[in-house]
C-alpha cells in the first residue's frame, strides 16, 4: 500500500504521461560555451536541430559594465503549436557553467521571424531556444530548436525535461509556415492550467488552482467577446502566472507528502506525523 501511494505521488509530481511515452528522468545535454569578457562584441550564428532543420538565427552580443546584452533574431521558424499537444511558443535560455538554465524571454513570431532582447551577468554561457507550453516555464523542454554554434571551449551541461509534455510530432520538417503574428496567449493559458491539474493542484493547491481556473474563464470570455487583443493577452498571461504558482505549490506539497510517507508518522513529533501537505486551502 505504501509503495502504491508513493508511486501515485511520483506521478503527480512529474505530471507526466504524454503521447511520447512514459516519463523519464531529466536528460543531460551539452551546449557550446560562449565566452564574453569585458568589451567583447560580435555576432554568433545559431544552428538548428532536427526538430526544425530549416530554422536559423543569430545573436548579437556586447559586454559592458558587467552585463552581456543579447539581441537574438530567428528566421525560417514555424509555430510551436504545430508540434501539437502541450507546445505553444518558443523560449530563449541562457545556461551559465555549473548553473541551471535561465528563462530569458519568449520569442513571439511574426510570420517566420522573431526576436528577443535579453541580458546576463555571466561571462561564459550557452544559448538555446526551445519549444515550450508557455512563457513562464522554469526548465527547458527536450524540444531544442536552435543553439549557438560549436566552439573550442569546454561544453556546458544542462538538464532538459524529457517525457513531460504531450506532442503529436517530434519535428516540423515539411510542416507549414506561419503567416503574420502568431497569437498563442490563450493556448498558453489553457495549457498552463492543464499542467497544473496534472500536477495534482486540484487537491494539493486547491485555492491557488481555483484562482487559475477563474482567470482562465475570464480569458476565454474576453476571447469570445473579441475585445482588444492586448487585453486578452494580458489576462492570458495572468492566467499562466496563477497556474504556474498552483503547479509549483502542488509539486512542493507532493514532494513533502512523499517525504512524510517515507519517514512514517512515528518517526517525528506528533505535529509532523499528522500535518496535511495541502495546507489550509485544502479545506
Amino acid at each position: 500500500m505504501r509503495f502504491g501511494r508513493l508511486l501515485l505521488l511520483g506521478v503527480l509530481v512529474w505530471h507526466v504521461r504524454g503521447e511520447s511515452g512514459t516519463a523519464r528522468p531529466n536528460g543531460i545535454r551539452e551546449g557550446s560555451t560562449i565566452v564574453s569578457p569585458q568589451g567583447a562584441s560580435g555576432r554568433i550564428p545559431l544552428r538548428s536541430t532536427d526538430r526544425l532543420p530549416e530554422a536559423s538565427g543569430t545573436v548579437r552580443l556586447e559586454r559592458k559594465g558587467g552585463t552581456t546584452e543579447l539581441e537574438v533574431e530567428v528566421d525560417s521558424m514555424k509555430p510551436a503549436s504545430l508540434f501539437g499537444g502541450d507546445y505553444n511558443t518558443y523560449v530563449l535560455w541562457v545556461v551559465p557553467p555549473r548553473g541551471v538554465a535561465e528563462n530569458r524571454g519568449e520569442i513571439i513570431l511574426d510570420g517566420s521571424r522573431g526576436k528577443v532582447h535579453a541580458s546576463t551577468d555571466a561571462t561564459s554561457f550557452a544559448l538555446l531556444i526551445t519549444a515550450e507550453p508557455h512563457y513562464l516555464v522554469s526548465s527547458p523542454s527536450a524540444f531544442v530548436i536552435l543553439e549557438n554554434q560549436r566552439t573550442g571551449e569546454r561544453p556546458i551541461q544542462y538538464r532538459v525535461l524529457e517525457g513531460v509534455y504531450n506532442f503529436k510530432r517530434a519535428t516540423l520538417d515539411n510542416e507549414k509556415e506561419a503567416k503574420g503574428v502568431v497569437h498563442t496567449e490563450v493556448r498558453q493559458a489553457f495549457t498552463a492550467v492543464r499542467l497544473a491539474q496534472r500536477a495534482g493542484a486540484e487537491d494539493l493547491a486547491r485555492g491557488e488552482f481555483r484562482k487559475a481556473e477563474r482567470a482562465l474563464n475570464q480569458t476565454l470570455n474576453l476571447w469570445r467577446q473579441r475585445v482588444d487583443r492586448k487585453d486578452i493577452a494580458e489576462q492570458a498571461r495572468e492566467t499562466v502566472r496563477l497556474a504556474v504558482a498552483a503547479q509549483r505549490l502542488a509539486t512542493d506539497r507532493g514532494l513533502q507528502a512523499g517525504r512524510f510517507e517515507m519517514e512514517g508518522s512515528g518517526g517525528g513529533n506528533e505535529e509532523t506525523g499528522s500535518r496535511d501537505p495541502r495546507g489550509s486551502d485544502s479545506k
